[in-house]
């Protein structure tokens, strides 16, 4: 049970890989897509300087592979959950296409071998804030045949090395939290606030609540949605709880972690953010009334 579940989602993610063609053999494996190491590389860089790095491409198949490399833009979809839309290089605000180069842009890698991508990346003079870009690695895996229609298509899957580029010394991490609300649906109260990036880098977030009373007693906790957001975007952190709390008055804490991208990059992290709003509950286990959050 435990193989065909893992075969599934191969399938599941090599479909979401496909860039040409209609559908995904039942034959193709893991192994028939190039891996790519790091897959995300966040640097840091003086305004006027450059950066050089490379990128491991490995073939874990028994037969050779033509793979081609190419830039283009990402950002987030709305939902910002993570989601990504792919861009020419160069025609998003916040590309970083164009202060990226690469060597070699086409390569044949071996059975089972590797190839090295040495990129380069060179930060205007006037460069702010975060910029983006990303690296695709294209690999061509020859005709398929639909079972139905008869006909061939080419089939290819790209897999990608995305770029965080900040210009350092021009970084603000800065956001807004406001608009709480608390909603009781069935069983469960629903807790959300919108979350929006006013600085000018990408910022990641993972949140936490917790409700306790005037004596520091901890009545129910919880954890909100991960999100993913760029400048200016604004998504919706939401979370519930399902335990029933005696009527009072109670203070609900938001604790907001802006600094996972930096830690994931060993680049240090800031100090969380922390919210707090009072709350009451009616004797029936009713939200009455929502304070604001200071």
């Amino acid at each position: 049970m435990h193989n065909k579940f893992r075969r599934q989602r191969q399938r599941f993610v090599l479909s979401a890989l496909i860039i040409c063609g209609l559908f995904v053999s039942n034959s193709l494996e893991a192994s028939d897509v190039v891996q790519v190491s790091p897959p995300k590389i966040r640097l840091s860089i003086l305004p006027g300087s450059t950066q050089a790095g490379t990128i491991n491409v490995l073939n874990n198949a028994k037969t050779a592979k033509k793979v081609k490399v190419y830039l283009e833009d990402w950002v987030y979809l709305p939902a910002c959950d993570g989601t990504k839309d792919f861009k020419p290089a160069g025609t998003t605000e916040l590309s970083a296409a164009k202060w990226i180069s690469f060597v070699p842009a086409e390569f044949s890698i071996p059975a089972y071998g590797r190839q090295v991508i040495n990129y380069a990346v060179k930060v205007p003079p006037d460069a702010g804030g975060g910029h983006y870009a990303v690296l695709f690695f294209e690999n061509y895996l020859g005709e398929q045949r639909p079972p139905r229609e008869g006909v061939s298509v080419n089939l290819s899957v790209r897999v990608a090395a995305l770029f965080y580029i900040e210009p350092k010394g021009t970084i603000k991490r800065e956001v807004r939290i406001d608009e709480l609300k608390i909603s009781k649906k069935k069983d469960k109260f629903y807790i959300t606030v919108n979350f929006t990036n006013v600085g000018n880098v990408d910022i990641p977030v993972e949140a936490n609540f917790f409700i306790i009373d005037e004596k520091g007693m901890v009545y129910t906790r919880g954890d909100f949605n991960e999100i993913y957001t760029l400048p200016q975007n604004t998504a919706l952190l939401t979370s519930y709880w399902k335990e029933q709390i005696p009527k009072g008055k109670y203070d609900l804490i938001l604790t907001v972690d802006i600094s996972r991208a930096l830690k994931e990059a060993g680049l240090g992290e800031v100090p969380a953010i922390t919210k707090e709003a009072q709350i009451e509950i009616g004797d029936n286990g009713e939200v009455t009334r929502i304070g604001e959050l200071r």
